[in-house]
């Protein structure tokens, strides 16, 4: 993710000429409303890009802002849940996430914008620690925030995101995230992956 904004990033200051590297990554990688579902249009660049995009939108960004932002909470997390639960169910939140924020965008954005950013999976990191704190608490007998409270709390600060950011922001993508995290990753994590005290 990192590597691919800078050489971007590289691509946009000219020093490969007249390629444009970031255009073809969002042609080739980001996600594409119109080519959503899958199979629904046959305007793909390449077979199987609309299959692809669930994946390859969350390895791109929209700068280096869009990019640091999300890599600093994606390692902060990444690592605790990698210690927590192990890196293969870390791993599959990563993929988890990147489908499903894919797809939450897809069945509720209608743009002809594209859509890239590794947000989703961060929000699905989000709601699995989220969650994982939450079943912490309750071991412990201390109560927990609601779902309801979580979802509330997330909501305003897609407000003022929203605000802040000019309505560039991708709230679909991160509620499809956090529900891969706090809602089905749970589901998916079995007793032998739980953490032994």
């Amino acid at each position: 993710m990192l590597m691919l904004e800078g050489l971007a990033q590289l691509s946009d200051r000219g020093w490969f000429g007249v390629l444009d590297l970031r255009g073809l990554m969002i042609s080739y990688g980001a996600f594409w409303d119109f080519l959503f579902p899958p199979g629904a249009v046959d305007q793909a660049l390449f077979p199987g890009q609309s299959y692809s995009m669930l994946l390859t939108h969350a390895l791109l960004h929209a700068g280096t802002i869009h990019v640091l932002m999300n890599a600093v909470i994606f390692i902060a997390l990444g690592k605790t849940l990698a210690v927590y639960f192990g890196l293969r169910l870390v791993m599959l939140t990563m993929l988890l996430g990147a489908v499903s924020s894919g797809v939450a965008f897809g069945l509720l954005e209608s743009t002809a914008a594209p859509m890239v950013g590794a947000s989703g999976v961060v929000f699905a990191f989000i709601g699995l620690w989220l969650q994982a704190s939450r079943s912490e608490l309750k071991r412990l007998g201390r109560p927990g925030r609601s779902a309801v409270s979580v979802m509330m709390s997330l909501i305003v600060i897609h407000v003022l995101l929203h605000v802040f950011m000019g309505g560039q922001i991708a709230w679909q993508a991160h509620l499809g995230g956090f529900v891969a995290g706090y809602f089905l990753m749970p589901w998916l994590i079995d007793r032998s992956h739980s953490p032994t005290y």
